[in-house]
């Protein structure tokens, strides 16, 4: 007689580990991998965590993840306006002005008091909807952008690193040359000329919530203020130092920037201050599985941040949903489907030395994570761990063998490709999606 066939969780997790070993050796890093659904969760890595010790990755190592930090704060502003603190349609100058205007009081250093000495009269139109968005016209402080002759410049990185213990304030940031007075009218175009990923707009952001929190200094502000009483503790946010002082395994910059084309950096960032410049846009830390429980509270179907019907404000809309909505990626391209099984969504995480990725699929009701201790020019390694990953949660539990293909196309562009489509009604096309993503956006 034939044994019983073994649990969903058990069968997926002998899957896993071998994505897991395979991604791990494809791209010379550590990987780990988390899943969670209402009823099981599966945690796996593989890989080096520490190649100067050569010590091997474990699932309970934390990384920096970036901009999955960026989902937590959208959430926990849609929970604000949920309770009536303000609307989407909200603009930004008296939400933040009156902080401003205290913190250079006590901070002789900040050199403006508001939005608009920063980039003049265009910011009053400036509101929360067109911050969280991505289509204000706030410069990113983040200067990596990949070059079109195949050469990288990447002037903040290279401040990072020649000031590895400097701690970047987000006013700071905002004042740099690059972002103050540099107002990007374009960012206002409907369309994807409209499209202006920006990390300071999500600093902007922390200030409406702190300001809200009538908190003093931003460092006061308790951003995970609204997350389950379970996750707290588990979710740790860096206001000041290193990787390495916050408990992360070390992470490797191994792109090309500021070196010569086609030559590529090795350098160990578990000393750098700057991983987590950016504060509400980029300074989240924890362990995979913990990253899969908060992508599960956001999206699924807790809702344990933001009510229901505020986390669907959250999603990329459209026949073709765009490719963001407010605070959230759409990930349907790296899904490999088509139909419902296709339609996933969540947030793409980089910073120096770090990589990753959680996102939420409905129909398939689950949540996953994933994470790698380095950083390269495509970032192709989380999708492409993605792609394997969801089509063999898919193959678990819909009793079928799926297999995929990840293809790189540039910094944000990519696609899973599967031989076996997950049977469904719904006419949504993940590769008509694909087709609307642009060609080198740059995500951090």
């Amino acid at each position: 007689e034939a044994p019983p066939p073994e649990p969903v969780p058990e069968r997926l997790r002998h899957e896993l580990e071998g994505i897991a070993q395979r991604e791990s050796k494809k791209y010379n890093c550590s990987v780990s991998i988390a899943i969670r659904s209402g009823d099981w969760e599966v945690s796996v890595a593989s890989g080096i965590a520490d190649f100067s010790t050569r010590t091997p990755a474990k699932v309970s190592d934390k990384y920096a993840w970036g901009s999955v930090t960026k989902s937590l704060t959208a959430a926990s502003v849609l929970r604000l306006i949920s309770e009536g603190a303000f609307t989407l349609d909200s603009q930004v100058g008296p939400l933040v002005d009156p902080m401003l205007r205290r913190m250079r009081q006590n901070d002789p250093s900040q050199n403006f008091s508001s939005v608009e000495e920063l980039w003049g009269a265009p910011v009053r139109r400036t509101t929360i909807r067109r911050l969280l968005s991505m289509t204000s016209g706030v410069p990113d402080f983040d200067t990596a952008q990949p070059g079109l002759k195949g050469t990288y410049e990447d002037p903040l990185r290279s401040e990072l690193y020649e000031r590895p213990t400097h701690d970047f304030t987000p006013t700071e940031l905002m004042s740099v040359p690059w972002v103050a007075h540099q107002w990007k009218s374009r960012c206002l175009l409907p369309g994807p000329f409209g499209f202006c990923y920006s990390s300071t707009n999500f600093m902007l952001l922390g200030l409406v919530l702190a300001a809200h929190a009538g908190v003093e200094r931003w460092e006061d502000l308790d951003q995970g203020r609204f997350l389950p009483a379970y996750l707290r503790p588990q979710v740790h946010f860096a206001l000041h130092g290193t990787p390495k002082q916050h408990g992360v395994i070390p992470g490797y910059d191994r792109t090309s920037y500021n070196l010569p084309k086609d030559t590529f950096n090795d350098h160990d960032n578990s000393e750098v201050d700057g991983v987590f410049a950016g504060w509400t846009a980029s300074n989240i830390v924890m362990n995979a599985s913990t990253a899969a429980s908060l992508a599960w509270e956001i999206y699924g179907p807790p809702a344990g941040v933001a009510p229901r019907e505020y986390v669907e404000m959250m999603i990329p809309q459209g026949k073709v949903p765009k490719i963001y909505g407010l605070g959230t990626f759409n990930l349907g391209f790296f899904s490999g489907q088509k139909g419902a099984y296709g339609k996933g969504y969540g947030h793409l995480g980089a910073t120096y030395g770090y990589q990753s990725i959680v996102g939420y699929f409905p129909r398939a009701n689950v949540a996953l994570s994933i994470a790698t201790n380095i950083e390269t020019n495509t970032q192709s390694q989380p999708s492409d761990t993605l792609c394997s990953t969801y089509n063999a949660v898919l193959g678990a539990t819909l009793g079928r063998t799926i297999t995929c293909d990840f293809v790189s196309k540039g910094y944000y562009g990519g696609q899973c490709k599967c031989d076996h489509a997950a049977a469904d009604d719904d006419d949504f096309d993940s590769d008509s999606a694909a087709a609307e993503q642009p060609s080198s956006l740059v995500v951090v």
